[in-house]
């Protein structure tokens, strides 16, 4: 009804307002949008947990390829290419059996930092990871 679309209309509004804040800052700091927005969200003591560890380990498995497949010791494949789904997985397992207290924070520092190297992001693409 139209209460809904006077809502929507005030958060539109706002979010414009919070992506202009958020590129400024992005503009004067260098920092890509995500990060300010977790930066901001840690400052304020907001909890904001949404990374998927296992999304998250395929980009840490890719930084680290050699590293984890020799965390299978003899079941490494000698042969190289494309490692299978369940290679990956057999490497994630022996990873959060290495780090059985921390492999979480390791994996989101992980992301972190790539999101602090990472390319500058286009608009859209900062407004897709702003609503994720």
């Amino acid at each position: 009804g139209r209460k809904h679309d006077t809502t929507n209309a005030t958060l539109q509004q706002g979010f414009l307002k919070l992506e202009c804040v958020i590129s400024e800052i992005s503009r004067s700091t260098s920092l890509p949008s995500q990060q300010i927005i977790s930066l901001w969200n840690k400052s304020n003591t907001r909890v904001v947990n949404n990374i998927n560890h296992w999304n998250a380990y395929s980009s840490y498995f890719k930084t680290n390829f050699k590293q984890e497949i020799s965390r299978l010791g003899d079941e490494a494949p000698e042969a190289p290419g494309t490692p299978s789904t369940n290679l990956r997985l057999k490497c994630y397992d022996a990873f959060k059996e290495a780090f059985p207290d921390t492999w979480q924070n390791i994996l989101e520092l992980h992301e972190e930092a790539a999101l602090f190297l990472g390319v500058p992001q286009t608009v859209a693409a900062r407004a897709q990871e702003f609503h994720k």
